[in-house]
């Protein structure tokens, strides 16, 4: 387990944690949504003991805290950062990162070749890192944290400069992660990636966490409208809206239908198909919408 309590750090007058409080547990993936110079990397530099907080601390497994150099070396055999593809050894091959990785962490050279063959690198990976292309740097860094085999992952940009077919690929192996009893912290521009195989996705602004996706919990749905404000504007002067609605980033209106009798939710879809039919879709918001709602 994970536990942050009331971190708090500021640069100068910015503030960017305050008094954040969160508490995760292994096999599960949790994704950060929010535009950069929000805490995305503050937050992963204080989970690693790279930043110090102005306040408050950081607990492992309930016991285990950054209070001094033995407990730091503890914290650390079971924690990763993903590297930067800046920080790879342009004349060692990935296959020599992979081993180098497996043997500082708890990973095992025998598992090497399984790793590669699941990122299908078998046709570049015995060649220097320095020949490799922006998407084999990023597969490689990916496979250095397979390799490390830690039990918590602080995963930033992960997908960054990886085609359709390999993020796919790296989805799927984050999810055997998390059925391997991983706590996988991620990162990523892909928002709608996120939904497939985060547990929960929180989202940073002014330094806390202004929402929590659950996507292991039931979620609310909602009638899903594309719709211009001039449209918004002429809808709620001829109709009552729930109380509730959302009009997210002045393009999505989105009525909540658990809230409704079932002649209510009828008459809704019924008036918006008439006018809104192609652009009308109805289900729980998603990464993308709550992203929009907070930031947009």
């Amino acid at each position: 387990m994970l536990k942050l309590t009331d971190l708090s750090i500021a640069y100068q007058d910015k503030i960017v944690l305050d008094h954040l409080n969160f508490t995760a547990k292994k096999g599960e993936i949790i994704g950060v949504a929010a535009p950069n110079g929000t805490g995305k990397t503050t937050l992963f530099n204080i989970i690693a003991n790279y930043t110090k907080p102005d306040s408050g601390k950081v607990l492992f497994d309930g016991k285990h805290t950054y209070r001094n150099e033995k407990e730091e070396v503890l914290i650390h055999k079971q924690l990763t950062t993903f590297p930067e593809q800046k920080d790879l050894f342009d004349e060692l091959s990935g296959t020599d990162h992979l081993k180098l990785y497996a043997s500082m962490w708890n990973g095992s050279s025998k598992s090497v070749p399984a790793i590669i063959d699941k990122l299908q690198m078998n046709h570049y990976v015995k060649k220097k890192a320095k020949t490799y292309s922006l998407g084999m740097r990023q597969r490689l860094c990916f496979a250095m944290m397979m390799a490390a085999d830690t039990t918590v992952m602080l995963m930033d940009e992960v997908m960054n400069g990886l085609d359709v077919t390999n993020v796919a690929l790296i989805s799927e192996c984050l999810l055997d992660m998390k059925q391997a009893g991983k706590l996988v912290f991620v990162a990523s521009h892909l928002l709608e990636n996120l939904d497939l195989y985060a547990d929960r996705v929180i989202f940073l602004k002014e330094g806390k966490i202004v929402h929590e996706q659950r996507f292991t919990e039931d979620r609310e749905v909602y009638l899903k409208v594309e719709i211009r404000p001039v449209d918004y504007d002429e809808l709620k002067t001829k109709n009552e809206l729930p109380a509730d609605h959302l009009y997210i980033a002045e393009h999505l209106l989105c009525i909540p239908l658990e809230g409704l009798t079932l002649p209510e939710q009828t008459r809704w879809v019924e008036r918006m198909l008439g006018r809104f039919g192609h652009h009308l879709t109805v289900g729980p918001l998603g990464t993308v919408e709550y992203y929009e709602k907070y930031y947009a």
